[in-house]
């Protein structure tokens, strides 16, 4: 603040693990904290603590890409700020050459399953804040996890799932500051 006060602090690890066939799968943890003695409220928005745009090629309006979430939901006239598990954005990334990412939100998050902000122009998001701030006391850190899978080609509900599926069992590792 003005004055020099740490008012929240954030203490994050990103893990990327290399799959099959070039794919990959980041995990990306995240705790957020009041250090001093008043809580930090974080305001209503559909914006969250985690976005991906997509290249353009995969756009759903630009591209020729598609949007499918855990519900079976198709892009964003069905998905936009709707709960779900997981979001898979896919589409054309050349010519000859279709991928895609998936946005998982874990079950331990808060807000899950959480809404999704997703666009058919390349965006999507997890809304953590869509409809009640969160407030993170002193003595209550905020802890949350997404998991993002890079994949070839444009799966079906029925092969993203079990991907959430593995991700949702995932141990939600130590974040706490160690001393030296």
């Amino acid at each position: 603040d003005t004055e020099g006060r740490t008012l929240m602090r954030e203490r994050r690890r990103i893990t990327v693990e290399p799959l099959e066939d070039g794919e990959w799968r980041m995990l990306l943890d995240m705790q957020f904290e009041a250090p001093g003695d008043k809580p930090v409220t974080l305001r209503v928005t559909p914006f969250g603590p985690i976005g991906i745009r997509m290249a353009k090629t995969m756009g759903v309006r630009d591209g020729g890409g598609r949007i499918l979430d855990s519900e079976g939901r198709l892009n964003e006239k069905r998905i936009f700020r709707k709960p779900a598990r997981w979001v898979d954005y896919s589409g054309p990334v050349t010519q000859d050459v279709r991928g895609g990412i998936t946005l998982m939100d874990h079950p331990a998050n808060p807000t899950h399953p959480t809404p999704f902000h997703v666009r058919d122009d390349g965006w999507m998001g997890a809304c953590l804040t869509l409809e009640h701030p969160q407030v993170i006391k002193p003595d209550r850190p905020l802890r949350l996890r997404y998991g993002i899978w890079v994949h070839g080609g444009v799966p079906a509900g029925k092969e993203v799932e079990p991907r959430w599926q593995e991700f949702a069992r995932s141990t939600l590792p130590d974040l706490e500051a160690r001393r030296r």
